[in-house]
């Protein structure tokens, strides 16, 4: 928590001295988790907030939290909450859309439960894991609001165990003018 903390501090901090805008993001995310041999399939929304630090390099704070579980083979996996920061890396527009990447480390939480009528009758396990993350995607500015945008946007968390979380984002971008 205190490393969230102070990532919030450096963000807020550089918004005097940044020459870009501001941006706020909010998607929703239908992901794959590979767990003990099951894939899973839950949902979770993503917010993210970043300020450009020089044109097409931003630096960002995110947090992810758990809509939908999904059931598989008796257990219910949820990908319960996750936060990190971020460097992004936006190419200029072509024709209203750009292309980034966006590499940065992530903290995120994962809760599985056996249901009641598997062997473990209702025990529930909850792991965090500590991890990069790494995402591609595109955004495309709105012809109606210039300060709105679309995004699209495929994320990866990985970690050292063998656990991973790829997701596909869809979401809205808000630019400060």
């Amino acid at each position: 928590m205190r490393w969230l903390i102070a990532c919030v501090l450096v963000v807020f901090s550089s918004f005097a001295n940044a020459d870009g805008p501001l941006y706020a993001d909010l998607q929703f995310a239908a992901a794959g988790v590979n767990h003990s041999n099951l894939d899973f399939y839950p949902q979770f929304a993503s917010v993210s907030a970043g300020v450009f630090l020089r044109p097409g390099i931003g630096l960002e704070i995110f947090a992810d939290s758990g809509l939908v579980s999904n059931r598989k083979s008796g257990f219910d996996l949820e990908v319960e909450s996750a936060y990190g920061v971020a460097v992004r890396l936006q190419s200029p527009p072509i024709r209203r859309v750009h292309g980034f990447i966006v590499i940065g480390a992530v903290n995120y939480s994962i809760k599985q439960t056996a249901t009641a009528t598997s062997i473990l009758g209702g025990s529930s396990l909850e792991d965090d894991f500590r991890g990069m993350r790494l995402s591609v995607g595109l955004i495309e500015r709105l012809e109606r609001w210039d300060n709105v945008l679309l995004s699209l946007e495929y994320r990866h968390y990985n970690a050292d165990d063998p656990m991973s979380v790829d997701a596909l984002l869809f979401g809205l971008r808000v630019n400060t003018p």
